[in-house]
């Protein structure tokens, strides 16, 4: 019996947030942020109630971190396998049930029943080891999912100034392409009135065509960018019209106290 009680004090037992702990620890003092495993249809419901609240404006770096810490899929499925690293951890650390068997041998003049109660020894003797494997995979499984959740929030926040800036800069080129077109068809007009030489009329032109390629190859670019940062924060549908600051944010006259 007191075997028994000292094996069952060291089992281990489930937590009640499947081993999030350290990880919603981590991202709330780190980052400011919330992250959690949507395990239930309350759970999901409640992080897309957030997503969709802060999808409703344009997005800040900061609220594109959230999302993405709320609705990335690879995110989740290191949750999941985090949940599952616990749920070894706790059966490593539990003792093996005994076995009861019972075996009839016909005789010719009785039966004899033959009771036997087995333990399974080296279960018993290897459940510390056992036990210690699980407890280390599960913390492994807990650095995992904390090294995911903080490259994700590091990626989408990259993804997001990368977004921005490919826009604005976009916006940019745009201006100077309407401005070329317009060059050039002046220069095209005083060519025709004889007030500009041929050649300064190709330099219009060449100059209109360059910054239209550069429009288009910049537009591209902005194009990927956003959708690097859609797939980031795991957004798809309707979603995916979410609106972006036309402008990177000023910055700050003085760098932030570390």
């Amino acid at each position: 019996m007191v075997s028994t009680a000292l094996l069952l004090s060291g089992c281990a037992s489930f937590s009640p947030d499947g081993g999030m702990g350290m990880v919603t620890a981590t991202v709330s003092q780190d980052l400011g942020k919330e992250a959690s495993a949507q395990r239930t249809p309350d759970d999901a419901a409640a992080a897309r109630s957030t997503v969709t609240r802060l999808l409703a404006r344009p997005l800040s770096a900061e609220a594109t971190v959230q999302v993405a810490l709320l609705n990335n899929r690879g995110l989740q499925a290191a949750y999941n396998e985090l949940a599952i690293a616990e749920a070894r951890a706790v059966e490593g650390s539990l003792p093996p049930n005994p076995a009861i068997s019972l075996s009839r041998i016909a005789g010719s003049v009785e039966v004899e029943v033959e009771r036997k109660i087995v333990a399974n020894v080296l279960a018993l003797a290897t459940l510390p080891m056992r036990s210690q494997i699980a407890a280390d995979r599960f913390r492994q499984a807990q650095i995992i999912a904390l090294s995911e959740t903080l490259r994700i929030a590091a990626e989408a926040r990259r993804a997001y100034y990368r977004a921005v800036a490919a826009r604005e800069f976009a916006g940019f080129l745009a201006q100077a392409q309407s401005g070329a077109e317009t060059a050039a068809k002046f220069a095209a007009r005083l060519g025709e009135t004889g007030g500009m030489n041929k050649l300064d009329q190709a330099r219009e032109q060449v100059f209109y065509a360059e910054t239209t390629a550069d429009l288009a190859s910049t537009r591209q670019e902005a194009t990927s960018s956003r959708e690097q940062l859609a797939r980031l924060m795991g957004l798809w549908g309707s979603d995916l019209g979410f609106r972006l600051p036309d402008t990177l944010p000023t910055l700050p006259r003085r760098p932030s106290a570390l």
